[in-house]
């Protein structure tokens, strides 16, 4: 089944047509007979049919405006969530839990080169990217409090611009 705006107006209109062009068929039958039925019918379903008309482009605009906006606040949603993974993924491997040696600096730089990637992709707000930095700037001179404090506050930004939008 096709979904797109113009056929969901398309199938819109046609049901709204013939559920009034029905319905004023039944009226005029019962006030006066199949003429006026006949005559009620049509002119119900033509107006019908020509307010449709005349809506559609407005409804196909408000469409996809909506699914514009839901496409970009679930990329935006969801670079926010890699990111914050990708962060704590280099958090793990500055601060491995056992122990300094427990991880290679080649891991550590590739962790490193990841998390930054996520911060500089496209789609992610003003606020969320300065959380990150501060995040980013605490783990690369080994802070670890900070490190932890930091990454709390990015995952409050991300959390507080989901609930926002």
């Amino acid at each position: 089944m096709d979904t797109t705006p113009e056929q969901i107006s398309s199938r819109t209109a046609a049901a709204w047509t013939v559920a009034l062009a029905v319905l004023g068929g039944f009226t005029g039958l019962a006030w006066g007979g199949p003429f006026l039925a006949v005559t009620c019918g049509l002119s119900l379903g033509g107006g019908a049919a020509v307010g449709t008309a005349l809506s559609r482009r407005r409804i196909v605009a408000t469409i996809r405006q909506g699914r514009g906006e839901a496409a970009a606040l679930g990329y935006a949603d969801g670079i926010a969530d890699m990111m914050v993974l990708g962060i704590s993924a280099y958090s793990a491997s500055v601060f491995p839990l056992s122990g300094p040696d427990a991880v290679d600096a080649a891991e550590r730089r590739a962790r490193r080169n990841a998390a930054y990637q996520l911060t500089a992709a496209d789609g992610l707000p003003h606020h969320i990217r300065e959380a990150a930095a501060a995040a980013l700037k605490a783990i690369d001179e080994r802070h670890d409090r900070e490190s932890r404090s930091a990454i709390e506050d990015l995952m409050k930004a991300v959390q507080e611009q989901r609930r926002a939008t």
